[in-house]
């Protein structure tokens, strides 16, 4: 096996640039919107809000880098839903490995890194103006590195890979579609669940105060089972999932 079939650092790394220079317009209006959103939502808050600390940087950044970084990973694969650049991106000279890494790459390693770079900005920048127009306010200081920042990463490399798949496997409204999907399977493992479990989340007896059906074992082990299925097989399911589907379009 020649493993130049499948990965070449020189062609992988003008892949790269390519793609960045091609998704420059989706990487620009989706760091425009999110920014506009969030001072807005900053402005806002510090002139309808009583309270005299404002310490929203770590839950504006767990929300925009997530769902941000959804819509940018809906746009990967973009020239797949048009016939004509279908075909010329389907016959670019690279391997089908090397342009799952790339747009991986750009979609969920590179965004995390640009976002939480341009947040540290932000921070920096609203504080700032906020010290200034709001003096009654105590603003705190966004901490890139505290525990809440990591979590939000782990959180994201695991989900995006979802919208990695559906970049592939739908054809325009990636994003709202891939939503929907999600959507109803967690409305069926829902039923599943509670039909499995009925037994012990409905009971005629009367439960005590402070009970938590969560506390039952058989409930303790099943929630283990899907927090690790969620942490460790879902990402890579979803990683291999999106190379096969790449691989079946050029076929």
């Amino acid at each position: 096996m020649n493993l130049s079939n499948y990965f070449e650092p020189s062609r992988f790394w003008l892949l790269l640039k390519m793609e960045l220079f091609r998704s420059r317009k989706g990487f620009l209006i989706t760091f425009v919107v999110t920014f506009g959103l969030l001072f807005t939502g900053f402005i806002l808050e510090n002139i309808f809000g009583s309270s005299k600390v404002f310490d929203s940087h770590a839950g504006s950044y767990t929300f925009f880098l997530l769902i941000g970084g959804f819509i940018l990973s809906s746009l990967a694969f973009n020239d797949m839903s048009n016939p004509l650049r279908r075909y010329s991106y389907l016959t670019l000279p690279a391997s089908t490995f090397e342009k799952f890494m790339s747009m991986w790459l750009l979609t969920c390693i590179g965004w995390i890194l640009m976002f939480t770079i341009t947040f540290i900005i932000y921070a920096l920048i609203a504080n700032s103006a906020g010290h200034f127009f709001f003096r009654n306010v105590t603003f705190l200081a966004f901490n890139p590195v505290e525990k809440a920042t990591a979590i939000a990463m782990g959180y994201y490399i695991i989900f995006q890979a979802i919208f990695l798949v559906g970049a592939v496997h739908f054809r325009g409204y990636v994003f709202p579609k891939t939503i929907f999907v999600v959507m109803l399977f967690g409305i069926i493992c829902g039923l599943i669940f509670y039909l499995i479990m009925a037994d012990i989340i409905s009971t005629a007896d009367q439960c005590p105060p402070g009970y938590n059906p969560f506390e039952e074992k058989s409930l303790r082990q099943f929630w283990q089972i899907v927090s690790w299925f969620g942490t460790w097989i879902l990402a890579p399911l979803c990683w291999v999932i999106t190379y096969i589907g790449l691989k079946e379009q050029e076929v």
